[in-house]
C-alpha cells in the first residue's frame, strides 16, 4: 500500500513539473516575442531619430542580458547597430567588419531599408576611417538606390548630405554644390528633417569660395545664418570662417579680421564640446565593460569591485585635467599668436595703403610727364613742318619767278638750294626717333625686329598711333586727308599679319 502511495506521489510530482517546464516555456516564449518585438521597435525608432542615447540603451539591453537570436532578420539589425556604436566611438575598422556580417544577413532577408542605412554607414566608414573618398561616394549612390526603392526621403536626405561632403573632400566642388541642392529638394518635401539645412547652405557657399565665384558666396552663408539651430556653435564658426576668407578675398581686411576671432570662438566651444562628447561615450563604454565583467565576475568581493571603479575614475579625473589644461595652456598660446598676428597684419595693411597711395601719385605724375613730353615733341614736329611748308612755296616761288625771267640772278638758284637743304627729310627724320625714344625707349628697335618690312613712313605713322592720335589729328599734322591716313593704317596692319578686327594701338603699346 504504501507503495503505491510512493508511486502515485511521484506521478503527481513528474506531472506538476512537466506542467511547470510547459508554463514555464510557453512564459519563455512570450518573453523572447516581446524582447524581439522591443528590439525591432526600438530599432526603427532609431533610424528615424539617431538618438545616440537610444542606441546605447538597445545595446546595453542586449550585452547585459547576453541574448543571441537565430532569425537573421533580429540579428542583422544588432549587428548593424553595433557597427554604428563603434562608429561613433571612431573604431573604423570593427565598424566595418560589423558592417559586412550585417549585409550578409540583410541580403539574405531581403530588407532593403537596412541595405540602405548599412551602405550609407559604410561609406561614412570609409570616408571618416579609410579615406577612401572614391569608395566613399559608390556606397552613399548605393545607399539612395535602395532608399528610392522604398521612397524612404529621411535616409535619401542623410545619404545625400554624405555625398555633399564627400565630394568637398574630393574637392569636387560643382558636384558637391550638386548634392547639396538635391538634398534642400528633398528637406522640402520631408518638412520634419530641417537639422541639416544651416549647414547645406554653408557648404554651397563655402564651394563658390573654394571655385572663387565670389558674387554667390553671401548669398548662400546669408541663407545658412538665417536659419537658427540652438547650440550649432560648429556650423557657425565654419560661416565665420568662410566670411572672413570672403573679405579677405574682397581686400576688406577689417571684416575678415572680425569674423576669424569669431570663427576661432565658436571652435574653440565646439572643440570643448565635442571633446566632452567623445570622452562622454567613451566613459560609458567603459562602464558598459564594467558592468558585464561584473556580471561574470561576481565571485570578486564587492570591495575590490568599487576599488576598481574608484581608481577607474580617478584616473579619468586626472586626465580629464591634464587635458583640460593642455587645452587650456594651448588656447592661450593660440590667442596670443593670433593676436601677435593680428596686429602685424594690420601694421603691414597700412604700410601696403601709404606704399600704393605713393604709387598712385607717381604713376599720376609720370604719366602727366609723359603726355606733356609727347605733346611737346608734336608740338614742335607741327611747328617744323609748317616752316618746311613755307620754305617750299618760297622755293617754288622763286623757281616760278626764274621760269619767267630771262634775266633771273644765279644767286637766287644758290639761295634756293639752300632753303632746299634746310628741310632734309632724312635730317628731320633722325632728329625725331631721338626725341621720341627719350619717351619711349628702344620702340623703333623693337618695332623693326617685330616688322622689318616697315617704311620709314609706316614707322612715323606708328609712332602717331602709339601716341593716341586720331587719323583728323594725324592728318591736320602731316598735311594729309584723314582718308589716306586711315589707307596707310590699314597697310601697316597688313604688314604686321594682324587682322581687321584686331587693335593696332594695343600691339604697339605692348613694345
Amino acid at each position: 500500500m504504501v507503495k503505491y502511495k510512493l508511486l502515485f506521489f511521484s506521478l503527481c510530482i513528474y506531472v506538476m513539473s512537466g506542467l511547470l517546464q510547459a508554463v514555464q516555456a510557453q512564459q519563455s516564449s512570450s518573453d523572447d516575442r516581446q524582447v524581439k518585438d522591443r528590439l525591432i521597435k526600438d530599432y526603427y525608432r532609431f533610424q528615424k531619430s539617431e538618438d545616440e542615447r537610444l542606441l546605447d540603451s538597445i545595446l546595453r539591453f542586449v550585452k547585459l542580458n547576453k541574448l543571441e537570436f537565430k532569425e537573421d532578420s533580429i540579428t542583422s539589425k544588432i549587428r548593424y547597430l553595433q557597427g554604428v556604436n563603434n562608429l561613433f566611438l571612431q573604431r573604423f575598422e570593427k565598424a566595418e567588419s560589423l558592417f559586412q556580417q550585417s549585409k550578409v544577413l540583410a541580403e539574405k532577408t531581403n530588407d532593403v531599408l537596412l541595405k540602405g542605412t548599412i551602405a550609407n554607414s559604410r561609406g561614412v566608414t570609409f570616408s571618416m576611417g579609410m579615406k577612401d573618398f572614391v569608395t566613399a561616394e559608390k556606397l552613399y549612390r548605393e545607399a539612395i538606390a535602395n532608399f528610392q526603392l522604398i521612397n524612404e526621403l529621411p535616409q535619401q536626405i542623410d545619404a545625400f548630405y554624405n555625398l555633399t561632403v564627400n565630394s568637398r573632400k574630393l574637392q569636387k566642388w560643382n558636384k558637391s554644390n550638386r548634392y547639396a541642392q538635391d538634398c534642400l529638394e528633398l528637406i522640402a518635401q520631408y518638412q520634419f528633417k530641417r537639422g541639416g539645412v544651416k549647414r547645406l547652405y554653408y557648404f554651397i557657399g563655402d564651394n563658390y569660395l573654394k571655385m572663387n565665384q565670389l558674387d554667390k558666396v553671401e548669398e548662400y552663408l546669408q541663407k545658412s545664418d538665417s536659419v537658427h539651430l540652438r547650440g550649432d556653435v560648429y556650423t557657425e564658426g565654419l560661416v565665420d570662417e568662410s566670411y572672413a576668407r570672403l573679405y579677405a578675398a574682397k581686400k576688406e581686411y577689417e571684416r575678415s579680421l572680425m569674423y576669424y576671432e569669431k570663427a576661432i570662438s565658436n571652435l574653440r566651444d565646439y572643440n570643448q564640446q565635442y571633446q566632452g562628447n567623445i570622452r562622454a561615450s567613451f566613459v560609458k563604454e567603459l562602464d558598459l565593460e564594467n558592468k558585464v565583467k561584473i556580471q561574470k565576475d561576481s565571485v570578486i568581493a564587492s570591495q575590490k569591485q568599487r576599488l576598481l571603479l574608484s581608481t577607474t575614475v580617478i584616473l579619468l579625473l586626472v586626465l580629464l585635467l591634464i587635458l583640460l589644461f593642455w587645452v587650456i595652456r594651448n588656447n592661450r598660446q593660440k590667442k596670443i599668436k593670433i593676436q601677435d598676428l593680428n596686429e602685424d597684419l594690420q601694421r603691414l595693411i597700412a604700410d601696403l595703403k601709404n606704399k600704393n597711395t605713393d604709387l598712385v601719385t607717381n604713376k599720376k605724375q609720370i604719366e602727366e610727364l609723359l603726355q606733356m613730353n609727347e605733346q611737346a615733341m608734336f608740338s614742335r614736329v607741327l611747328k617744323i613742318s609748317t616752316y618746311n611748308d613755307t620754305i617750299r612755296k618760297i622755293s617754288a616761288d622763286i623757281d616760278a619767278y626764274q621760269d619767267n625771267s630771262s634775266s633771273s640772278s644765279p644767286y637766287l638758284s644758290k639761295v634756293n638750294k639752300k632753303l632746299l637743304d634746310l628741310i632734309s627729310e632724312e635730317e628731320l627724320w633722325e632728329d625725331f626717333k631721338i626725341q621720341f625714344e627719350k619717351i619711349r625707349p628702344q620702340f623703333f628697335n623693337k618695332l623693326k625686329d617685330f616688322a622689318p618690312n616697315l617704311s620709314v613712313n609706316d614707322l612715323k605713322h606708328c609712332t602717331y598711333i602709339v601716341s593716341n592720335l586720331k587719323s583728323k589729328e594725324v592728318a591736320q599734322l602731316i598735311n594729309v586727308s584723314p582718308r589716306s591716313v586711315e589707307t596707310t593704317r590699314y597697310r601697316i596692319k597688313k604688314k604686321l599679319s594682324l587682322e581687321r578686327e584686331d587693335n593696332l594701338y594695343d600691339l604697339l603699346s605692348s613694345l
